[in-house]
């Protein structure tokens, strides 16, 4: 697997390539299939080198299987932005669901980051979306409700100071 981890675009579910499969096994059984890899939930958006190529639908960030662009495509292990996601309504609306449930129901996640949590709480400040400031002032109250046991939950201690910079992003004036 590659650097950055197993959480690639090779290993998705919404690669076409992969035919609605997951993992390694899907990666390695479609690979020399025809055509480009592609992401189904991103306009069919080409990716080169999908083994270096991350986002949070993935399996490993998303076992919801949610279904529209969350945040953006990562590049590489440095998890640098490669494609921003579009601004949709239903794009904002799937975002003010899964805050919603990232509020609501800690869990334990893949610990390559940045985590579903995360780049939700990022995307909606990007978007200033007002819409999300309760939920995102729950949070920054706080982890989120619930406890969980678990070897991979050290990022529900981050979820606090990513919910405190979405908010002074949405408060902040749009100029600056």
């Amino acid at each position: 697997m590659p650097n950055g981890g197993s959480d690639n675009c090779g290993t998705c579910w919404f690669n076409a390539k992969n035919k609605g499969e997951r993992g390694a096994q899907a990666y390695m059984r479609h690979a020399h299939d025809p055509g480009p890899a592609s992401c189904q939930i991103r306009g069919g958006l080409t990716i080169p080198s999908p083994l270096y190529k991350y986002c949070v639908n993935h399996p490993h960030h998303n076992p919801n299987k949610i279904d529209v662009p969350i945040g953006p495509v990562f590049r590489e292990e440095d998890r640098e932005i490669w494609v921003r996601s579009p601004d949709t309504p239903e794009i904002r609306e799937a975002l003010l669901k899964a805050l919603a449930d990232v509020a609501s129901n800690a869990r334990e996640e893949y610990p390559a980051g940045p985590s579903f949590g995360e780049v939700v709480m990022w995307q909606l400040a990007e978007f200033r979306e007002a819409r999300a400031l309760p939920l995102l002032e729950r949070i920054a109250a706080g982890a989120p409700e619930g406890k969980v046991v678990g070897t991979f939950v050290e990022h529900l201690a981050r979820f606090p100071d990513a919910a405190r910079a979405a908010i002074e992003r949405i408060r902040r004036p749009a100029d600056s």
